[in-house]
C-alpha cells in the first residue's frame, strides 16, 4: 500500500513537472540538431558586450564544443561599470577579464578575446572602428556562424547589448564568409516569467511587445549540459547578484533538475546564406 502511494505521488510529481516545463517552453519552435553549417568551417564566433553575457547561450556553446566546433568568445568591454561588486573599476576590469577566460575554459571554448571599449559606452562608440576590429577577428578566425544579441532590445533593454547586436548583424550581412547569424532570444512564456521575476527585465524591457525580443525560430536542447552551465555561473563570482537575478532559483535546485525545467536555449536565425 505504501509503495503504491509512493508510486502515485511520483507519477503526479513528474506530470506536474512536465506541465510546468511545457508552459514555460514553446513546443512549436523547432529543435535544432546543430547550429553548424554543413560543409562550412566549424568555427563559431560569439560577439558579446560584457563578460557573463554568454550565460544566455552557455548550454549551446558547450554543445557546439562537444560537436567539435571551435568556439571563439569575443567581449567588447571588460564590464568595469558593474555596480555593487565591492571592487574599484580598474580592479573589476581585470577580475572580469579573468572571469571571461575562466568562462571560456568551462565551456570548452577555443579562444576568448576581451576588448577595452568602455562598459556602458558602446551606444556612443565609433561603430566603424569597432567593426573594423571585429572584421579583422573574423578574417583571423574565419567563423561560418556568429552568435550575438538582437539589435532591437538587446535581450532585455541594455544599450550595450543593442550596439553589439547591431554590429554583429551588419558584419554578418557584409562578410561573405559568415553564413549564419543567430540572435539569442526567448519565447513569450519566458519573457512573461522574466518580467515577473527578473529585475533587469522589469526595469528595462519595453512595454510595447513590438519593440521586444524577436520571435525564436529554433531551440537548442541543453539538459545534458546542465553541469557545464552551472559551472559557468559559479565562474562569474563578481556578478553573483546579477546572476541570481537573471537565473532566479538556480542555486535552490540541483543543476540537473533546474536545467530540465529550463531545458532549451532559444535563437532567431537573423542572417542565412
Amino acid at each position: 500500500m505504501i509503495l503504491d502511494l509512493a508510486a502515485v505521488l511520483l507519477v503526479l510529481a513528474v506530470a506536474a513537472f512536465l506541465v510546468v516545463r511545457g508552459r514555460l517552453n514553446d513546443g512549436a519552435v523547432p529543435v535544432a540538431a546543430s547550429l553548424l553549417v554543413p560543409g562550412a568551417p566549424k568555427t563559431v564566433m560569439a560577439i558579446w558586450a560584457h563578460p557573463d553575457d554568454e550565460i544566455t547561450s552557455a548550454g549551446t556553446f558547450a554543445s557546439l564544443a562537444r560537436e567539435g566546433a571551435q568556439v571563439v568568445l569575443i567581449y567588447l568591454t571588460r564590464g568595469e561599470a558593474a555596480r555593487d561588486t565591492g571592487y574599484s573599476r580598474d580592479v573589476l576590469a581585470e577580475v572580469r577579464r579573468l572571469e571571461a577566460q575562466a568562462a571560456g575554459a568551462a565551456l570548452g571554448a577555443h579562444a576568448v578575446e576581451v576588448f577595452e571599449w568602455p562598459d556602458g559606452g558602446l551606444a556612443t562608440a565609433d561603430g566603424e572602428a569597432v567593426k573594423a576590429v571585429l572584421r579583422e577577428r573574423i578574417a583571423h578566425w574565419n567563423p561560418s556562424v556568429l552568435i550575438s544579441f538582437d539589435e532591437t532590445v538587446g535581450y532585455y533593454g541594455h544599450p550595450d547589448h543593442v550596439a553589439a547586436g547591431r554590429w554583429a548583424r551588419e558584419l554578418a550581412q557584409e562578410e561573405n564568409s559568415v553564413r549564419r547569424l543567430y540572435q539569442a532570444t526567448l519565447p513569450k512564456a519566458l519573457i512573461k516569467l522574466a518580467l515577473k521575476l527578473v529585475a533587469a527585465f522589469r526595469d528595462n524591457y519595453p512595454s510595447d511587445p513590438r519593440a521586444g525580443l524577436p520571435a525564436p525560430t529554433l531551440a537548442v536542447p541543453i539538459a545534458r549540459f546542465a553541469a557545464a552551465k552551472r559551472r559557468l555561473l559559479d565562474v562569474h563570482l563578481s556578478q553573483a547578484k546579477v546572476i541570481a537575478d537573471v537565473q532566479p532559483g538556480y542555486d535552490k535546485l540541483p543543476a540537473w533538475l533546474y536545467y530540465r525545467l529550463f531545458d532549451r536555449e532559444y535563437f532567431t536565425l537573423a542572417v542565412s546564406r
